[in-house]
């Protein structure tokens, strides 16, 4: 180390007291100490420098060559960065979190910056709510009282606590820290949702942390900047679901640690907070005061800016396929042609995994934005090869233009985000504008979602069976279960209206299980053998947890496996396609019966006939309306019942609406049949009224 870098050393951290910081040699050899580091580890300055840093590893950790491999990584990498056991002077062991930062002089290592934080009492935290969580999912008496237990258990920790009904987002428990975080008491926020008990600001950062949290059927971590009570925040957040013993007894548990003070003091040491890590792009935080300046710009220069929301399409499938070291490559690779596709003013970030951000300063009108936007989606067209693969993906992007002085970075990228979401919905691999009628859009969706929150508590939710018969018509063989909302205000909602809303919230979780609950428990009531037939949303039937639920649906109704027949479409299939069929098996052991739906509209059906022995197949009513009118339409009809005969697999035709149809599907060696001719959907007390047997 120079006497230059000793003094930059002590001016910057020699007061701080919360953290060890100091330097190391390229050998890895102490050359300086602070009061930090003096009273974490308790040795004085003259006691250690000069020797290794390995001196505090545990001599396990020694011989296991710990304290080289940190070093060498990063040495190679730039940065090391872990969390484990140290040992103090007196030989007593403390859980630390450590930083080692290569320090380069004209490319060359000239040593290395450590930051080392006694964490020992976050780590006793999170083993504590840790055991708490396992405790709730073991014992259902006791998550009816969750609120009681974990209080106790968190009262006091340094973390902030906040526990969620998982459907109704009612607060039902919220700690001493939370409160001081928030700047709100305890007691007007028990039973209440965040949004009808603090700012939107707060509001929004913790439904959003639910979201994510739901949506992922597990855990979510994030780490964000946040205006808080106590100023402005950055939070390291945790939440985590908490399954009950019934589909609706389920929690979210938020925990989050402020590390504003720990990023400060490593702010102090390199220059990266304002840049994403992966790819060295701005942030979400740089990117949002790189577009307040164009903002202001604008007010001189009579130009605008535009905000585009970036997602790529696709990249999902590649990172769980190929793992998240080829996903990382993929990130960086296509960064750098996006960032090399965009003028020197313009400013792109990669706000969150493949989400990206560009501010377009300077612009005439909003064709200038699309011809941009073009070139962007042109960029990523061609395939990126990484350690053999060739990868594709798409970008889907939303555009916002600044239209009055009045716009704020928020805003716009609101408004971007709201068009992004639009392209998606349209095919993807597009630009859209934002337009006002989107942003009504998405406040309907939040509406829906919200009642709909409220109809899988207040019961509002029923299911309507329809009834499919045989070829002699003179039976019920069984029914399918088909959801129906009883809305207080808007009267009965059919699945087409909410179902893709519950897709997109994670809802859709808890409206399948209590389909799957609901359907078997009242197939019990009814007498004979008939089946019951439940839909799968292609997100549902993703879900690990998905056998389970049907394992759980089938024991507490006590329902014949054999009785319960679960439905697909082919859009399940083409992603994961061992995977899917994996799970298929699984149910399949259960004794469940499998109908592929829809069958025809996909694109690899023989395929999958031939991966998987399902039971039954249903034509898709396209093919019966076109039958009479279109012998396209008869020719594909004949061949899935060929197939099927060939195959001794069922094949029930839905859509039915006229003896005719019923009599032509007949001849061609159709077996079941389901339609408004046999009869329309009706509650299970109701279900055998339209039907008539011949």
């Amino acid at each position: 180390m120079s006497e230059d870098s000793d003094v930059l050393y002590r001016l910057l951290v020699q007061r701080v007291e919360d953290y060890a910081i100091y330097m190391l040699k390229p050998d890895g050899i102490i050359a300086n100490w602070n009061a930090g580091a003096q009273r974490a580890k308790g040795y004085t300055p003259e006691e250690v420098v000069g020797k290794h840093f390995s001196c505090f590893y545990t001599e396990e950790d020694r011989k296991s060559g710990w304290p080289q491999h940190g070093l060498e990584t990063a040495r190679e990498t730039g940065r090391y960065e872990s969390e484990g056991w140290r040992q103090r002077k007196d030989g007593s062991l403390f859980w630390a979190h450590i930083i080692i930062e290569a320090l380069r002089e004209a490319g060359e290592i000239i040593g290395f910056a450590k930051i080392t934080r006694d964490v020992t009492e976050r780590r006793e935290t999170e083993q504590a709510l840790l055991q708490a969580k396992e405790l709730a999912e073991s014992n259902s008496e006791q998550l009816a009282s969750l609120s009681q237990f974990l209080n106790t258990v968190i009262a006091n920790i340094p973390s902030s606590v906040i526990v969620e009904n998982a459907v109704s987002r009612e607060i039902l428990l919220v700690n001493r820290q939370a409160e001081r975080l928030l700047g709100i008491s305890r007691e007007k926020m028990l039973g209440k949702r965040p949004q009808d008990c603090m700012g939107i600001g707060l509001s929004t950062f913790i439904n959003k942390q639910s979201d994510e949290c739901l949506r992922a059927e597990g855990v979510h971590r994030s780490e964000q900047q946040l205006k808080t009570a106590i100023g402005d925040r950055t939070l390291q957040t945790t939440s985590s679901v908490i399954r009950g013993h019934d589909p609706q007894t389920s929690y979210v548990m938020m925990i989050a640690d402020d590390v504003t003070d720990q990023q400060a003091a490593h702010a102090r040491i390199h220059h990266m907070a304002h840049h994403d890590n992966l790819t060295s792009l701005p942030n979400r935080i740089l990117f949002s005061q790189r577009l307040s300046e164009a903002l202001q710009r604008d007010s001189y220069t009579h130009s605008h800016t535009a905000t585009l929301c970036l997602d790529l399409d696709n990249f999902k499938n590649v990172n769980d396929a190929l793992g998240h070291q080829i996903g990382d490559e993929l990130l960086r690779a296509i960064s750098k042609r996006l960032r090399m596709t965009l003028r020197d003013d313009d400013t792109l970030a990669r706000i969150g995994g493949d989400e990206f951000a560009v501010v377009l300063p300077g612009l005439k009108d909003i064709s200038a934005a699309h011809q941009i936007s073009k070139r962007l989606i042109e960029s990523v067209r061609p395939p990126v090869i990484i350690d053999g693969h060739s990868l594709s993906v798409g970008l889907s992007i939303g555009i916002a233009l600044a239209d009055s002085a009045e716009n704020t970075p928020d805003q716009l990228l609101r408004c971007a985000d709201m068009a992004l979401y639009e392209a998606k919905r349209n095919g993807r691999n597009r630009y859209e504008d934002f337009r006002i009628e989107m942003d009504a859009a998405a406040r309907k969706r939040r509406v829906v979602e919200m009642d709909l929150r409220d109809a899988i508590t207040c019961n509002q939710l029923r299911l309507y069976y329809q009834p499919i018969t045989d070829a002699r018509h003179d039976e019920v063989m069984g029914y399918e279960a088909l959801m129906r909302w009883h809305h207080p205000e808007n009267g009965l909602i059919m699945p087409v209206d909410f179902i893709p809303i519950a897709e997109e919230t994670g809802l859709i979780h808890s409206l399948g299980s209590f389909a799957l609950h609901e359907a078997c428990r009242e197939a019990t009531t009814w007498k004979g053998n008939q089946t019951v037939a439940v839909n799968l949303s292609p997100i549902q039937f993703k879900n690990s947890g998905l056998v389970s639920v049907v394992e759980s649906a089938l024991e507490a109704s006590g329902l014949d496996p054999s009785r319960l027949e679960v439905e697909i479409t082919e859009s399940v299939l083409l992603d994961n396609t061992l995977g899917n069929i994996s799970t298929l098996r699984k149910l399949k052991s259960l004794g469940v019966r499998i109908a592929l739906d829809d069958f025809g509209t996909g694109y690899s059906s023989l395929s999958y006939l031939r991966s998987f022995p399902f039971d039954k197949i249903k034509i898709d009513r396209s093919f019966i309306n076109d039958m009479q009118d279109s012998r396209e339409a008869l020719a594909i009809i004949r061949a899935i019942t060929g197939m099927s005969r060939s195959l001794d697999i069922q094949t029930t035709a839905e859509g039915v609406e006229t003896d005719e149809q019923f009599r032509r599907l007949k001849e061609e060696g159709c077996t079941l049949f389901q339609g408004y001719f046999f009869g329309r959907p009706q509650p299970s007390e109701s279900r055998l009224i339209g039907f008539s047997p011949l």
